[in-house]
């Protein structure tokens, strides 16, 4: 069967289908099986290791205690401690039973992408749409530590499909869920208000393509009004949430953790630019093999003429980028933000990591121009996915960005890259090229993802180890959330450990590269998997 273009009733007709689940039950046995296999490993990278959530989570204090355990402040509030807490009073407090929340959040967004896929579309992109993501490398092990980022990219993508799906039936009521959504996802992160100006444009053009043209004061008072539901639904569940911890702690947000002072402000400004670029690569890293399918369909609406003019300006522009995001990681880390590639930068030279980022810079472009193009042809549901993807993307870029905010993203973009893949698939000379696509994803993303998981459990075992040698051997050191060795052990680390002034340090936690130096070291913890030395942990002197 032909691919074609759905009219507003072919779509309609399509919502209201009842997908077949048996892919999507597939898809979530693999995704139990494979994250299983790391469920009791001691825990690492836990946001915000001192002082905050990571203590609540790792002592078991329970629901109740966690409540009124915010003597330090938080960047993020408290959404995720509390189903992490939830989950450690019916299940105990393991390594385990702290990573349910973020393992089932896992399955919520990728059967939710599936449902999104085969009522917008078909099958074959819900299909394609759902493996995409939860296979993703970064979505995948970010989906099984005890970490943030994954149930709030849930409940986001829930609340995103919820309020494009009622703006496309104009319903009112479904705009109040939607609201509602809206302020669950921001009470797990602050980011989740930065998705709301996506939605309020797609209303905007969606009422205006329905409205008589010559009534525009009625559009503006209608946007208006559907736009004040998302206001007050959110403000009264987050103005109280906010005084609450104003009363509790004296301050909303901890300033050594939230970078957005007023000096700061001409900095974020410059440095949107290269982070949008840092975005970009990282996006473009998570969906490179299927850009040939998208070019194919680029070159398709552009002269060869144009095509090569266009590659010649985004050449010297990639090199510009490229060059301000390596200047910017090591002058300005701590405010420009995160984009590291993890464990292969502790592989590779940083030449070819360069050259990585180059690629998957342009591939990133490739995949931007084709959105955009395929956004034009159909405002339902084409333009809300676009607007999904791009304006979260260019608010982001405001402020320190981090790799891992790059998954709050994925979903529209792979619901764009699974409807190329089967819009593809249909033409008999590119069908070869779509399954063979298909296969290298499935062969080397997966992969990237479960040595990735096996590379986290491999750290906190390290680091336990690192904790167990600090304890037997009361070894006093300075607790830091900084630390590249603490933020993977420090809940096993025993506190009275943390000297209580400078002159009482008298060793340090390091980690080093493959090729560091050990001398003086009084402990050594290798960080290895299948065999492959990656870095190592050591304890030494002060002196």
């Amino acid at each position: 069967m032909s691919f074609h273009e759905h009219s507003s009733i072919d779509t309609s007709k399509q919502l209201l289908k009842t997908p077949v689940l048996w892919p999507l039950f597939i898809l979530i046995l693999i995704g139990l099986i494979g994250h299983s296999l790391f469920w009791s490993a001691p825990f690492v990278n836990l946001e915000y290791v001192y002082h905050q959530s990571a203590e609540i989570i790792t002592s078991g204090q329970g629901l109740k205690i966690s409540l009124l355990h915010l003597f330090e402040g938080f960047n993020n509030p408290l959404g995720n401690t509390l189903v992490i807490a939830g989950a450690q009073s019916i299940l105990g407090a393991t390594e385990w039973s702290s990573r349910i929340p973020s393992i089932v959040s896992w399955l919520i967004c990728v059967s939710m992408i599936y449902i999104m896929g085969c009522r917008w579309w078909s099958l074959s992109v819900g299909v394609l749409a759902a493996t995409i993501v939860g296979f993703s490398p970064l979505f995948w092990v970010y989906g099984g530590i005890a970490y943030p980022d994954v149930p709030f990219t849930a409940v986001i993508t829930i609340t995103m499909f919820v309020a494009g799906f009622a703006t496309y039936r104009n319903s009112l009521r479904l705009h109040l869920l939607a609201a509602l959504l809206l302020g669950l996802a921001t009470l797990f992160r602050y980011n989740g208000i930065l998705f709301f100006p996506a939605i309020a444009i797609y209303v905007a053009l969606q009422m205006y393509v329905n409205q008589d043209i010559h009534n525009l004061t009625k559009w503006k008072l209608d946007t208006l009004k559907v736009c004040s539901v998302y206001v007050v639904v959110c403000g009264v569940i987050l103005i109280p949430y906010l005084l609450w911890t104003k009363q509790v702690v004296g301050m909303v947000l901890r300033p050594g953790f939230v970078l957005v002072a007023p000096t700061d402000i001409i900095f974020h400004i410059a440095a949107s630019v290269p982070r949008i670029g840092g975005y970009m690569i990282w996006l473009g890293a998570l969906v490179l093999p299927f850009t040939v399918l998208i070019l194919q369909q680029i070159r398709m609406r552009l002269q060869k003429r144009s095509f090569l003019s266009v590659a010649a300006i985004l050449f010297p522009l990639n090199v510009a980028i490229i060059a301000a995001v390596q200047y910017l990681e090591f002058t300005s880390g701590e405010l420009f933000g995160e984009m590291w590639f993890g464990w292969l930068e502790r592989l590779l030279p940083i030449s070819i990591i360069v050259v990585m980022r180059f690629i998957f810079l342009t591939a990133s472009e490739v995949v931007v121009v084709g959105l955009i193009i395929w956004g034009k042809q159909k405002i339902w549901p084409n333009t809300f996915v676009v607007l999904w993807l791009l304006v979260p993307l260019l608010i982001h870029s405001f402020y320190r960005m981090s790799q891992r905010y790059v998954i709050f993203f994925l979903p529209p973009l792979a619901v764009y890259v699974a409807y190329i893949i089967v819009k593809s698939g249909t033409f008999s000379r590119r069908r070869k090229i779509a399954i063979a696509l298909c296969v290298v994803y499935m062969t080397i993303y997966p992969s990237i993802g479960l040595f990735t998981s096996a590379y986290y459990s491999a750290e906190g075992h390290a680091a336990a180890k690192v904790a167990e040698f600090v304890n037997d051997n009361k070894i006093n050191i300075a607790a830091s959330r900084h630390n590249p060795v603490l933020t993977n052990s420090l809940y096993l680390v025993d506190e009275s450990r943390f000297a209580d002034s400078e002159a009482f340090i008298d060793h340090r936690l390091v980690a080093l590269g493959r090729h560091g130096s050990i001398e003086n070291a009084i402990y050594v913890r290798d960080v290895r998997v299948i065999g492959l030395l990656i870095k190592r942990y050591v304890v030494l002197p002060l002196s």
